[in-house]
């Protein structure tokens, strides 16, 4: 396992809230979980410190640090934005086919337990929505950002009332693609990603200042 491997094997732990806020990482811990010398895992730290995933505290470790409120509050508003608009653009041309399939998704995201696999099904559900866009582009700037708010999957185990509440809002969702009421669906869209912003900006641990 080289530098880029146990980077990237850190930066998903992250971003799945696997390593959640406050969590000191440690060369030698890290060092014996992967079986490398020290040298590829503080190369990784030092790339995971430049993504701004870590923070080096007054005692020179490093911890992983949470989104502070301003870089939630931006991500949810770009979201609802590229989001509504792939909606917009994808609703009127959805098949019957494409709404079943968006609604046995979401049923499986409803009992899932692992939150790796919980945003896998999410992103496949607005995948089925927003597919017939017709916009490639946008649909990849989308997946990119979701990929920033994927901790929040893991403050949503199953059976709890976040996920039945996560659960609803897709169903709403889908409820009024099938009714052709887009302007519904927008709505919907934009109180869903809001939720999504509320529970990541109630994480304790905010970055530092820069």
């Amino acid at each position: 396992m080289d530098t880029n491997d146990i980077t990237r094997t850190l930066q998903n732990e992250i971003e799945d809230g696997i390593l959640t806020p406050g969590t000191v990482l440690k060369q030698e811990v890290l060092a014996a979980r992967f079986d490398v010398s020290r040298q590829p895992v503080r190369h990784a730290l030092e790339r995971l410190l430049a993504y701004g995933l870590l923070e080096k505290r007054s005692d020179r470790s490093l911890a992983v640090i949470g989104l502070s409120i301003n870089q939630v509050r931006e991500l949810a508003q770009i979201r609802i934005s590229l989001e509504q608009t792939a909606l917009g653009l994808s609703a009127p041309k959805l098949t019957p086919s494409d709404l079943r399939k968006a609604r046995r998704i979401n049923e499986d995201l409803y009992e899932e337990d692992d939150p790796t696999i919980l945003a896998e099904l999410d992103l496949a559900f607005h995948r089925v929505l927003y597919g017939a866009c017709g916009n490639d582009r946008l649909l990849a700037m989308i997946a990119d950002l979701r990929g920033e708010a994927r901790r929040a999957y893991a403050q949503q185990p199953k059976g709890s009332r976040p996920r039945h509440a996560f659960y609803n809002e897709h169903d709403a969702l889908i409820t009024a693609c099938t009714k052709g009421d887009i302007n519904t669906a927008k709505d919907t869209l934009a109180t869903h990603i809001g939720v999504t912003a509320a529970t990541l900006g109630a994480e304790p641990h905010k970055r530092s200042p820069a």
